[in-house]
């Protein structure tokens, strides 16, 4: 147990301590009573103004101590071979935990990308060198180092394949329309071969080549932390799933779940309206028999902190959106499954959030790594997840897992992925 004195209780200063405490197997308690501190024989930390002799001792800027969100003047600070931050010239690292993991910094106006999102480059983490390790986890062992506790409960480390499904099939189920106007597209693009698949799975004679739900199956048997989230949005110009009464997917789903967590991936107009939220979610509980509690944003839209406040309205229990589009790393600064926290409203919320490091189009697409590139990068995401503690949740989709066209000599890289 180490007691910790602060000046004024908050529940800023629970979120953060609860991290780095709890969450690695360790025992705190606050207090403001200057002589039950004084005269306490446990361990000590002092995390304020007043000085104590032979405590260890940092003094707080006063981001933990506020209710209000401001803008905030930061600086990289170096002390004793750590980075962190500085706020409005105080340096502080408690606060600089807090700061990352609230995503205080994306309640802010800043500019985002073409779908509304808040863009990697705008991240402190990005500016400051840190995005690509879980800053927070390194943080909090510092501090707990710097308190005098060298020694911490060995972290609990987990592999955690997660899948979205977006399109159910590639040419199956598409309608006559559909179908018509993908050939059409093919052709005028010169895919050819392209032209032949889609025939050829039409009158039955190839498997879909999005169809990669048996190997799902096998994953998930093994890895039990498997996750998939379906996309059931009515038709538009970012959803292209099928329908949600389409009987052969709601077969797929319905199989699927008797072995995998499933969970919603509320479509492209979701993070701002919750009418169709509440459709979607209701679709997919109507299809699995069973309450829907995990979810994805679909395309990464995520806007702080209504969207989050819309997932609580319908009874979600853990988000799996916290992460980037455009790049790997810890958006959050850890891979640890953790509360939000609502700046807001100043509130622990009931909602967990377990961010992820990668996504497949992430490294093939955005970053346009070679395959041979891309298992060095998640190898490296990995082995930090490792040695700092938590889940490696990454995202593949069920047609990239076909490995087909320009996915074609990616197996390695999954494989990479789910290698203990």
């Amino acid at each position: 147990m180490t007691l910790i004195f602060v000046e004024q209780l908050t529940k800023r200063l629970k979120y953060t301590f609860d991290f780095v405490f709890n969450a690695r197997g360790l025992s705190y308690e606050f207090t403001t009573d200057l002589t039950y501190f004084s005269t306490s024989n446990q361990q000590k930390f002092n995390y304020s103004t007043h000085s104590f002799p032979n405590v260890p001792s940092l003094v707080p800027c006063s981001l933990l101590f506020e209710e209000e969100i401001h803008q905030i003047s930061l600086d990289k600070v170096t002390m004793d071979d750590i980075e962190f931050m500085s706020f409005n010239e105080c340096p502080d690292l408690v606060a600089s935990i807090f700061f990352v993991l609230s995503r205080y910094e994306e309640y802010w106006k800043v500019e985002r990308d073409e779908h509304d999102r808040f863009p990697a480059l705008c991240s402190m983490q990005s500016v400051f060198g840190w995005l690509d390790e879980p800053i927070c986890d390194r943080w909090a062992l510092s501090l707990l180092q710097f308190i005098g506790i060298d020694s911490v409960p060995s972290s609990e480390f987990n592999i955690q394949p997660t899948f979205d499904i977006d399109s159910t099939f590639a040419y199956k189920g598409k309608g006559t329309f559909r179908t018509i106007a993908g050939i059409l597209k093919d052709l005028s693009m010169g895919r050819i071969n392209r032209v032949k698949d889609r025939i050829q799975v039409l009158i039955q004679n190839r498997k879909d080549p999005f169809d990669t739900f048996d190997q799902i199956t096998q994953i998930a048997e093994q890895y039990p932390e498997t996750r998939c989230f379906w996309l059931l949005a009515d038709f538009g110009s970012y959803n292209k799933n099928l329908s949600y009464t389409n009987a052969q997917q709601g077969e797929i789903i319905s199989k699927l779940a008797s072995v995998c967590k499933i969970g919603i991936h509320p479509g492209y107009d979701t993070y701002t309206n919750a009418t169709n939220l509440t459709h979607e979610i209701h679709r997919l509980a109507d299809l699995t028999k069973k309450e829907i509690n995990t979810s994805r944003q679909h395309f990464l839209r995520l806007l702080i902190p209504e969207t989050y406040n819309r997932l609580i309205e319908q009874n979600i229990q853990i988000d799996y959106s916290m992460g980037y589009a455009e790049t790997t790393g810890f958006r959050m600064g850890t891979a640890r499954q953790t509360p939000w926290f609502n700046l807001k409203t100043n509130e622990i919320t009931s909602l967990e959030l377990q961010p992820f490091c990668y996504m497949d189009g992430t490294l093939n697409e955005y970053m346009k790594l070679s395959p041979i590139q891309a298992i060095e990068e998640v190898s490296t995401l990995k082995s930090l997840v490792k040695q700092y503690g938590g889940t490696f949740s990454f995202i593949w989709h069920n047609e990239t897992l076909g490995f087909k066209h320009h996915w074609k000599g990616w197996e390695p890289v999954f494989e990479e992925s789910i290698s203990y």
